[in-house]
């Protein structure tokens, strides 16, 4: 595959001291040094960071940063993008540097969502301490199942899906089809798919929906073990509000995976989550869904 992991994202916020201790106090992520002030960087493996949080005029998600496995497939990546009339905007070297990687471009998707693409998998060795005392995150075998996964909405669904696949090399996870109007004769469903880069079940999911206000639906991170994602329930239940629970713990369909969601400073949510499915890529037959849960998964609205 063209791209092989979710290598980062880029988060802007207009408080960054409220997302350094929802980061590290909430989230348990590391935090790692930064050449600038105005950036916090948040480590979950031996990467130098998988969060860059900017300080900005908005509160927002801003792009995912997708690696590619080396210069070939970056180069590959590139083309293709070009010759499918997307914008590209190559990244000089020090700007590179400072995201620590090789080579990066920027790009977006036809749906408007902005993305980065990178090769150059740099590590900094040191170990990873959660300053909340979380066991570890789920990257794979030297990171090579990426950060999580990131939502994002396409309203030009079908447009979206088939840029993915043909020009990123995603390959198919789950086509949901989602009844949110509880799936009588005037319900036409939302379209999801869930798409895989590695094994991880999907690093990306494409929802029929309107843009986004806040630039994504959620990012996943994965922990692990069933208690770390207990105990960091616990502490936004202990925050009283300060950080929002935008999901009660429950167990999807499709991946498997038991989490719930909480909202970020940034207004978008973070699925926090464990045991979530690795497949074979190479084997896998693409599934169609029609519910979200197993169990649980009580959105904040549902209780209005």
């Amino acid at each position: 595959m063209a791209v092989i992991s979710l290598g980062y994202v880029i988060v802007e916020t207009q408080d960054l001291a409220s997302w350094q201790d929802f980061a590290c106090n909430i989230a348990g992520l590391m935090a790692a040094p930064s050449a600038r002030e105005d950036v916090a960087l948040f480590r979950m493996d031996d990467r130098p960071y998988r969060l860059w949080v900017q300080k900005g005029e908005r509160n927002a998600f801003v792009a995912p940063g997708w690696e590619c496995a080396d210069r070939d497939s970056f180069e590959s990546v590139i083309a293709k993008l070009e010759s499918a009339g997307r914008p590209v905007e190559r990244a000089g070297v020090m700007e590179a540097r400072a995201r620590q990687v090789y080579e990066l471009a920027r790009s977006s998707d036809p749906a408007g969502n902005p993305m980065e693409v990178f090769y150059g998998r740099f590590v900094d060795y040191a170990p990873f301490i959660s300053p909340a005392g979380v066991s570890r995150f789920v990257t794979g075998d030297n990171g090579d199942m990426g950060l999580g996964h990131v939502v994002l909405t396409a309203p030009n669904f079908e447009e979206a899906h088939a840029f993915y696949k043909d020009v990123m090399g995603f390959g198919d996870t789950d086509l949901g089809r989602f009844y949110l109007m509880g799936g009588g004769p005037d319900d036409p469903g939302v379209g999801f798919a869930f798409l895989h880069c590695n094994g991880r079940h999907h690093s990306l999911a494409l929802g029929q929906l309107p843009e986004s206000p806040n630039g994504a639906v959620h990012m996943m991170l994965e922990v692990g073990s069933l208690e770390d994602v207990g105990r960091a329930y616990d502490r936004v239940l202990k925050s009283k509000g300060k950080v929002p629970l935008s999901a009660t713990l429950g167990r999807h369909v499709n991946d498997k995976m038991t989490s719930f969601y909480m909202q970020t400073p940034s207004g978008f949510d973070i699925e926090y989550g464990w045991n979530g499915l690795v497949i074979d890529p190479a084997s896998w037959v693409p599934t169609t869904s029609l519910s979200v849960s197993d169990w649980g998964h009580k959105w904040a609205h549902e209780s209005e």
